[in-house]
């Protein structure tokens, strides 16, 4: 920060000017480049008299990883804070004339200031300039930010200010003034209005300002000011040099936003704005409602939706005076609502993946047809489906980063089209200047009282059910009956919100006509428009927040009516909520006694859960001439209260050959319970597994004569698995417990995974196992069931071994961390029990050691070699070293020794990518 700091920064005065009962602050800062810390004096005046005024200091929170934010910060797996110890995180300032300082009993980023006698309250502090910015910031009791005071720094280190967006605070309405001497050659852009004096190799900035939330500014040396547009004179463009083309056209789009809320909500009074090119800038500045940072996107087809995500957004700021860190659900909901009412308007030919949709890719996936709007109902019907959604008014700490960032405002802003649909477009305009130009949205249920006393029925449905409970809109078309001069249609309620119903006739493919009828509980008939049409379908526009538009439509006349249009589609889709997509794909598959495996794979299951999936993959086995394959179903049973989010249930079969000209037959009904988390910010993710194994195996001659207990023909085996998730970006837990049971034994094992992320961004990872035989009906020779200390026989056959049965050759080399984990083959079985620890240690890049130790009845086992992690658990090679088996490259030759870890497992990826967000 010094050699920013140095030539531009000398001094810095604010006070706060606006009545004599507000409170006001004076506040000066010298910078000293020799000790590299700033000193800090602050004098509050008209202060409310309290026993504590609250200040937020959240770099502090970083530093202690224990604090609010810093447990969310490590939620959102931001890999920058890998690093930040290193980079010296911020220490508490040294505070001086003061009484006391405390710390916040709830919140370790908050502390507090005890001065109760008075209400002026005076104070320096002392803090260490770094190479990040540092905010302070002060509330009064009951939560109202007073002041937030960020340090000037130069847009030219790429490192911008680092708020917290979701933690809204806002200031009171006063009168700001502030003066800062930069060196000449930077601009400075601030909210407010901006004067400069030329001081000879110097400037003196003077900037005014009111109402603003965050009073930060930025100064630059490389953005240069466009002049103003005529249409638009009150907006300032900043552009980087490369970018005063683009920027020119950010302008065009900023004049079409502001006269569309002209236009469309007759609000003639916007605010003045500053619009900053922050495109090479790696974190931006949150709007304030008086200047915005934009990041031009690569492909300006996405301009408008960029810019209008903040401009929105800014709008929508500057017209609220709420705790918006209470209510972010609502604050996001409406800007992000007004944006995609402007796309819809303005751009209705905008697709959801933009330049893409009409590419050959975008055609083959059936992406071409859908608008860019619709990410609102798959964001929500994401965490719908899966039983993940919560109030909307949750306020922000109970709320998951899934919930904040998207499904949450994507439900609200669904709601939000719903409404709006059914007042009219006239009447919901009317409502919305209302509530913008009388202050109506200074809390959520300020917003929805006045939408409710302005309507001449109950909106119940959208301001108590589908903000304050956590319920489902689903509703069903039943029949359709055709009596004399009308069609009457039976529609049921499959959910608990009572919203008012959109139903359209459909004539040769077109909406002929919607009309709205009021919302029910259970089973209505309804009368409707007496035209022929070819169809009925509820919310045939998909704006709803309808969790299942699957049963929503019926043909008028023929046969199977409630059919929806069948599309068969390449691999897979984003789902189109009226027709019936089938999924399919060519497949090519290998092992080593089925040899190349020629197949297709059909299935309905893609990104959004649905209710009924199937998967049918039969192949053909080109080692034997025999046709083999895969089938599953499910069906996934959300549930949006209780001990449980969700249940699976399903039944799966496999055939493949395990042996030379020797097939299995598996069959494995299994039920899973999704625990819900105590709180949706909790960093646990529980688990349970119910299932039935049923295995059938063919044998060779030679067997046929022993007993079923020593041949293993057919078996079953019950078992239990829990697993509990610690989803730490940084510290990641997995610990498992399992209890199988079969005719031939019953045990218990279960493993505890602990990661450790290093500064080179490699895990260090520790492996604990045990397991016990509570009976073993099997002779001691047959291993068939034991645990393995270099893995397990899978029994079970869960894992995608190539060559399950070769002793000797590649595959044969293949393994997975199972039971003992050992990397090393040590052909070690246990009949009783088995515990054992693995480590491996990363060097550099994908370079490491591994380290395992083992206890199998009692015999101790151990090895050490060379890990080569080129894909974290998916993708491994493990060169041995050491064993206390067998000295290493003894009579077989080295190479046999080598073993490898190939886990294809897409399930498993998509649990990796989960980890943090649900």
């Amino acid at each position: 920060m010094n050699k920013y700091l140095a030539p531009f920064i000398f001094l810095l005065t604010s006070s706060l000017v606006y009545a004599v009962d507000v409170p006001k602050c004076s506040l000066s800062v010298r910078v000293d480049h020799r000790s590299n810390t700033a000193h800090i004096r602050v004098l509050w005046k008209n202060l409310p008299k309290a026993d504590t005024l609250w200040f937020y200091y959240m770099p502090a929170a970083l530093a202690d990883k224990k604090s609010f934010f810093s447990r969310e910060q490590d939620e959102y797996q931001n890999p920058e804070l890998h690093f930040f110890k290193d980079k010296q995180a911020f220490e508490l300032p040294v505070f001086t004339d003061v009484t006391r300082i405390i710390r916040h009993p709830t919140y370790s980023e908050v502390f507090g200031i005890v001065e109760g006698t008075s209400d002026t309250v005076a104070f320096t502090y002392t803090i260490r300039v770094l190479s990040h910015s540092f905010p302070i910031s002060a509330v009064l009791p009951g939560g109202d930010l007073l002041f937030q005071f960020f340090y000037p720094q130069p847009i030219d280190s790429n490192i911008l200010t680092p708020l917290n967006q979701h933690l809204y605070l806002s200031l009171p309405a006063a009168h700001y003034i502030a003066t800062i001497e930069t060196d000449n050659k930077y601009n400075l852009i601030a909210p407010g209005s901006v004067e400069s004096e030329f001081l000879g190799d110097h400037i003196r900035w003077s900037v005014t300002t009111s109402q603003l939330d965050h009073f930060n500014f930025l100064l630059s040396s490389n953005l240069v000011k466009l002049p103003p547009t005529k249409s638009n004179p009150s907006t300032e463009i900043y552009a980087q040099i490369p970018n005063i083309g683009k920027m020119t056209e950010v302008a065009v789009k900023a004049d079409e936003l502001r006269n569309y809320i002209k236009e469309t909500y007759k609000i003639r009074q916007i605010p003045y704005l500053k619009i900053a090119d922050l495109t090479d800038v790696r974190n931006a500045i949150y709007p304030n409602g008086h200047w915005i940072a934009i990041k031009i996107p690569t492909n300006l087809q996405y301009l408008p939706s960029s810019l209008a995500e903040i401009w929105m957004e800014s709008f929508v700021k500057g017209r609220t005076i709420t705790n918006r860190w209470k209510y972010p659900i609502f604050y996001k909901g409406l800007s992000e609502f007004l944006k995609y009412d402007f796309l819809k308007t303005q751009y209705p030919e905008l697709k959801l993946l933009g330049p893409l949709a009409n590419t050959l890719p975008g055609r083959i996936f059936g992406l071409d047809s859908i608008p860019y709007w619709y990410q609102n109902q798959l964001i929500f019907l994401f965490t719908e489906r899966q039983g993940l959604s919560q109030p909307l008014n949750d306020d922000y700490a109970r709320s998951s980063r899934l919930h904040l960032d998207g499904s949450g405002v994507a439900k609200y802003v669904s709601a939000l089209f719903h409404l709006k649909g059914y007042l009219g477009e006239f009447k919901f305009n009317k409502l919305m200047y209302e509530a913008f130009e009388q202050g109506h949205i200074i809390t959520p249920e300020a917003f929805h009282r006045h939408l409710s006393e302005n309507h001449h029925r109950p909106l119940d449905w959208f301001t108590v059910d589908f903000y304050t409970k956590n319920t489902i809109l689903d509703y069903e078309l039943l029949q359709i009956r055709r009596c004399n001069y009308t069609q009457v249609i039976t529609v049921k309620n499959r959910g608990q919100i009572k919203a008012p119903i959109p139903i359209s006739g459909i004539k040769d493919g077109e909406i002929f006509i919607t009309q709205w009828f009021e919302g029910h509980h259970g089973t209505r008939k309804i009368p409707v428009h007496t035209e022929v049409f070819d169809r009925i379908i509820i919310d045939a526009r998909a704006e709803t927040p309808e969790i299942n538009h699957h049963n929503n439509q019926m043909r008028t006349a023929g046969i199977l009516r409630r059919l929806e249009p069948v599309k068969f589609q390449f691999y897979t889709g984003l789902e189109e909520p009226f027709k019936n997509q089938i999924y399919w794909y060519p497949m090519l598959n290998f092992n080593a006694y089925d040899r190349i495996l020629l197949g297709i794979s059909v299935y309905n299951s893609g990104l959004l859960l649905k209710k009924y999936e199937y998967q049918i993959s039969p192949q053909f086995s080109t080692g034997t001439g025999k046709l083999t394959g895969i089938a599953n179903f499910t069906a996934n049973y959300p549930i949006h209260s209780g001990f449980f989010h969700m249940i699976r249930a399903g039944v799966y079969f496999k055939y493949f050959h395990y042996d030379q000209d020797l097939a299995f037959t598996r069959w494995s009904p299994t039920v899973r319970f999704w625990w819900r988390k105590s709180n949706p910010r909790s960093m646990y993710f529980h688990i349970t597994r119910l299932r039935f194994v049923d295995v059938r195996r063919e044998l060779p001659p030679d067997y046929e004569d022993l007993p079923v207990d020593i041949s293993n023909a057919s078996y079953g085996v019950f078992s239990l698995n829990h697993t509990m998730e610690y989803t730490s970006i940084l510290k990641p837990t997995i610990v498992k417990a399992n209890f199988e049971k079969s005719s031939a034994f019953v045990k218990v094992f279960g493993e505890w995974d602990q990661r450790w992320m290093l500064p080179n961004r490699r895990w260090l990872i520790l492996r604990l196992f045990y397991g016990q035989f509570l009976k073993n009906n099997l002779p001691s020779a047959n291993a068939f069931y034991n645990f393995g200390l270099s893995g397990t026989l899978d029994y079970n056959f869960d894992y995608l071994f190539y060559g399950r049965s070769d002793s000797a050759g590649i595959w044969s080399q293949q393994m997975f961390i199972t039971d003992g984990g050992f990397r090393a083959a040590t052909g070690v079985y246990a009949s009783r029990w088995m515990g054992s620890i693995n480590v491996s240690i990363p060097f550099w890049k994908f370079l490491g050691m591994y380290a395992d130790a083992g206890w199998a009845d009692g015999r101790m086992a151990y090895g050490t070699g060379i890990r080569l992690a080129f894909i974290t658990d998916f993708v491994e090679l493990y060169l041995p070293v050491f064993t206390s088996q067998q000295r290493v490259g003894a009579n077989t030759g080295y190479l046999p020794k080598v073993r490898f870890l190939f886990n294809p497992d897409f399930n498993a990826v998509l649990q990796r990518i989960r980890r943090g967000w649900y």
